[in-house]
């Protein structure tokens, strides 16, 4: 029979002000088996899995009937027994590689920081992970890896430490389908081989469905369904999992180019396999970037903005050759291009409300068209008493949306969007999706930089595929009605 390692009844998390973050759950976790936690941003996920290792924050009250994590009472649990199980007995990738990751430590002494393993055993690891140039990858560190790479690095390092209980907050964000099936397979075979229990944070349903037996679904701090994946899934009440229907791509209302893009080569390493890019970008229009995790892509839009400099090529922007660096750019060549970037928590500065951060964005640009930081918030649908609040205090689709709302304060010709949805559920995805359709719809040129299938067939009219041997760039976008149909019907 198998050890329970998991074991909650009745559970209840409420603020200082008595409000309930979460109220009346219940789940029993066995080693070997799996879980999947759905619900939409704000639903009580995060609070449900730090109350799992007793790491709620200060403020906050439990009440249980029973919590039990690995044999630990953690409602009577010391000190000293809640700091072992947090770093022996469990292990938790959060949803934000970048803060898994010290940026000074290369990824080898990641990977042996909190386990004692040898240098072969975290090659075999990452390779595992479909990092196969893993002696190189050893040497290098956080700020030189892709978005994908990180969140590998940051996975690798907690199976290392082969935990009883394994909890993974979306692991398959920024990873395009080749490396998130990769990913998955070898999850459930360490997880067959070693016996740990695991809970799964995803709004990727193939991989929810794939790899966990039972799901339980949140909303608004309730449990509003637990049981079988498959059975739950059937259930009218769980939207959370459904994905939304495709819907055609918005249609171009202009024909003048505002950026040509020329045999550029990008010149950071890992990208210089590729071959020269070239495309065209039209007002008003939204291109698509695909291609594997780690090939260059945000590479690429961090040279487009003026943040990497090139090894050569051109960048004419509005019929003007762009400088290779945004700080040789005139100050109205500075604010036509934004760049979202892929990871907003990282870049959010974490001791400054939202409404300084988007002030200073303000400030950085005046505009005879006057904004305020409300309006801001409003364009990005979010209320203006959220200018008072630390990045931390925000879920990560408004983390999302507040980078968003940061970037349109220099009011930019061109939008680059770096995966703004690839760590987000289904509900928040298309929530971002609709405004980035908004601002299409006002004459916004956006390029997006995604594997998700829904922003490109709802957003797109034309796509660049970065690849080893050739890039491929096609208009309309290459998703063509066969395939649009198969994408709308269920998995």
């Amino acid at each position: 029979m198998s050890r329970v390692i998991v074991q909650v009844s009745e559970l209840n998390v409420a603020t200082a002000q008595s409000e309930h973050t979460l109220q009346g759950i219940n789940c029993t976790l066995k080693a070997g088996e799996s879980l999947a936690v759905v619900g939409s941003s704000g639903a009580g996920k995060s609070t449900l899995v730090r109350a799992l290792l007793g790491a709620t924050a200060p403020g906050f009250q439990i009440s249980a009937q029973q919590l039990n994590c690995c044999g630990v009472d953690i409602l009577h649990a010391r000190p000293r027994q809640l700091r072992r199980l947090r770093a022996r007995e469990t292990a938790w990738l959060g949803q934000d590689p970048a803060q898994e990751l010290t940026s000074t430590m290369t990824v080898e002494r990641l990977l042996t920081e909190l386990s004692r393993v040898s240098k072969a055993e975290a090659m075999t690891v990452l390779a595992a992970l479909g990092l196969p140039q893993a002696g190189d990858l050893l040497r290098r560190f956080p700020h030189q890896l892709s978005g994908g790479q990180r969140r590998r690095v940051a996975l690798a390092r907690v199976l290392v430490k082969r935990p009883q209980l394994l909890i993974l907050d979306e692991p398959f964000a920024g990873l395009d389908e080749a490396h998130w099936r990769n990913t998955c397979d070898y999850l459930m075979q360490l997880q067959q081989q070693q016996g740990f229990a695991m809970v799964l944070i995803s709004h990727e349903r193939q991989a929810a469905a794939q790899m966990t037996q039972q799901v339980l679904v949140l909303e608004q701090g309730k449990l509003l369904a637990h049981g079988e994946y498959q059975q739950v899934l059937a259930a009218r009440h769980t939207a959370l999992l459904q994905a939304p229907a495709l819907t055609k791509p918005v249609e171009d209302q202009q024909e003048q180019t505002l950026l040509h893009v020329t045999q550029l080569q990008l010149a950071k390493p890992g990208s210089q396999s590729l071959p020269n890019i070239s495309f065209e970008l039209r007002a008003g229009e939204c291109l698509a970037i695909t291609g594997e995790s780690g090939i260059g892509k945000s590479t690429l839009a961090r040279t487009l903005a003026g943040l990497e400099r090139p090894a050569f090529g051109s960048i004419v922007f509005a019929n003007t050759q762009l400088a290779s660096h945004v700080r040789q750019r005139s100050r109205q060549q500075q604010r036509a291009i934004a760049l979202v970037p892929q990871d907003p928590a990282r870049s959010l500065h974490p001791l400054r409300n939202v409404g300084k951060q988007l002030q200073q964005a303000l400030n950085r640009y005046p505009s005879d068209h006057r904004q305020s930081v409300v309006s801001l918030l409003q364009q990005v649908e979010l209320p203006g008493k959220y200018a008072n609040r630390l990045p931390q205090q925000l879920s990560g689709g408004e983390q999302q949306r507040v980078a968003l709302a940061r970037a349109l304060a220099a009011q930019p010709r061109l939008l680059i969007c770096d995966e703004v949805t690839s760590a987000l559920d289904v509900l928040n995805a298309q929530k971002i999706i609709h405004l980035l359709a908004r601002l299409r719809s006002q004459g916004m040129t956006i390029l997006m930089i995604t594997h998700d299938l829904q922003a490109v067939s709802s957003l797109c009219s034309a796509s660049l595929q970065l690849c080893r041997d050739k890039s491929q760039f096609s208009r309309p976008t290459a998703i063509d009605k066969a395939m649009f149909d198969d994408l709308n019907k269920p998995y």
